[in-house]
């Protein structure tokens, strides 16, 4: 998309400059909102599988629990991004947010297994708003500043995840069984709030520059494009990986519950260490290591932590072997997935960017929902130990591929 300011040389200096502080202005705001939307997400994810037990559910029912949220978001993302592309960014985050707010409040009132089910899928359909976000940057941000731009709502989205359960654990100790999730609602009606008064629509003109960017594909081009040999190299690694990690995430507080009797007034804290360790790998050492190494060599370095990591947690029985298993699974995540989406950008020419893009994360929401459904299955039918041990051989899998990755090449001339 070409600058819509570049294109205006009779645009005095003034009015550029107002215009780039507009731009930054609103993206300030928007990632404020998904900042205090993800501190809402986070809360609830931990508190999940407790609760899921809680009202009967076998072991295995919380699979389906955590990916019936990442189904509805696949489905729903391409909806949403159509929708906005004519009616406009504002309108489909504002309903975003009420949705979001109404999914918490539901899982506050929850006490059977229907109605977490019910909460879920409303709050991944509502999630689906993710892409609009993405859009609402692209429309009001430089094409120069825009990775810039995203990589500081990835980070925002990172350090409210890293937030939430923390939160969550403290109003569980705090109110019970209702207030984690009327803490996320509350959060959600002070953050639509804010949205409404200070979240402005971008140009009309801006939107009619990206009208059509969220197109999904045809599936025949998904097809062609998977069976490419580099991509669908990267892409195979992306979805083991990813798959290997929600499985263990999705069990990850039951496991923790039958082994070291952590429930849901401390299982918030370890997934704050979680995140802690996630987001300063991505922020600090991932630039560090890319820049001298190259993405190639970082993703094996990637996989490799996160395959060792998932396998000391098949038998991690002591707060030490945790420690270990937790801190090379959020390092293993964090040196695997950027480098390999940077790795897939750069592979691919210019033109078909966005196309690939969605392609990855396409497999990466089938990923994730296959991960925790499998993951679930496997707790259930052999033990704590046995997803880290079915995801470790998954990433395995993942290294093996890795040792064929290459420096980019179409994407990078």
């Amino acid at each position: 998309m070409v600058n819509s300011i570049a294109r205006r040389p009779e645009l005095s200096s003034e009015a550029v400059g107002e215009r780039k502080g507009t731009d930054l202005a609103s993206v300030a705001v928007l990632i404020g909102i998904a900042f205090v939307d993800m501190i809402g997400f986070g809360i609830v994810l931990p508190l999940l599988p407790f609760y899921a037990v809680e009202f009967g559910a076998s072991d295995w029912m919380v699979g389906p629990l955590v990916a019936s949220f990442s189904v509805a978001q696949l489905l729903s993302a391409p909806f949403w991004g159509k929708i906005s592309d004519h009616y406009g960014r504002r309108p489909l985050i504002l309903i975003g947010l009420a949705f979001s707010a109404f999914s918490y409040a539901l899982f506050g009132l929850a006490t059977t297994v229907a109605v977490l089910f019910i909460s879920r899928i409303v709050q991944g359909a509502s999630g689906g708003t993710i892409a609009v976000a993405q859009a609402y940057v692209a429309d009001t941000t430089a094409p120069q500043r825009r990775a810039q731009v995203l990589g500081w709502l990835s980070a925002a989205t990172g350090a409210a995840f890293m937030i939430g359960p923390a939160i969550g654990s403290w109003a569980w100790r705090w109110g019970g069984h209702t207030a984690p999730g009327f803490v996320a609602a509350a959060l959600c009606v002070v953050n639509l709030g804010l949205a409404v008064r200070f979240l402005p629509e971008p140009s009309a003109s801006r939107l009619r520059e990206a009208r059509g960017r969220l197109a999904v594909p045809p599936l025949r081009e998904v097809l062609r494009a998977a069976l490419r040999g580099p991509l669908a190299r990267m892409i195979g690694i992306y979805f083991l990986g990813m798959g290997a990690f929600t499985a263990m995430t999705a069990i990850f507080p039951l496991f923790l519950s039958e082994r070291f009797l952590i429930d849901e007034s401390t299982v918030g804290y370890v997934f704050v260490y979680v995140g802690s360790v996630s987001v300063l790998v991505r922020g600090v050492a991932v630039g560090k290591l890319v820049h001298r190494f190259g993405e190639a060599v970082v993703c094996r370095f990637g996989a490799a932590l996160l395959g060792i990591g998932l396998g000391v947690g098949t038998v991690a029985d002591t707060y030490p072997l945790l420690a270990v298993a937790i801190t090379l699974v959020a390092a293993g995540t964090g040196t695997l997935f950027p480098p390999l989406a940077a790795l897939i950008s750069r592979s691919t020419s210019a033109e078909e960017q966005g196309s690939t893009l969605g392609l990855n994360q396409f497999f990466g929401g089938v990923a994730r929902v296959a991960g925790p459904i499998g993951g679930a299955a496997v707790f259930d039918a052999f033990g704590p130990g046995a997803p880290f041990l079915a995801a470790a051989l998954g990433v395995g899998v993942a290294f093996v591929i890795a040792l064929g990755l290459r420096p980019a090449a179409a994407g990078s001339r």
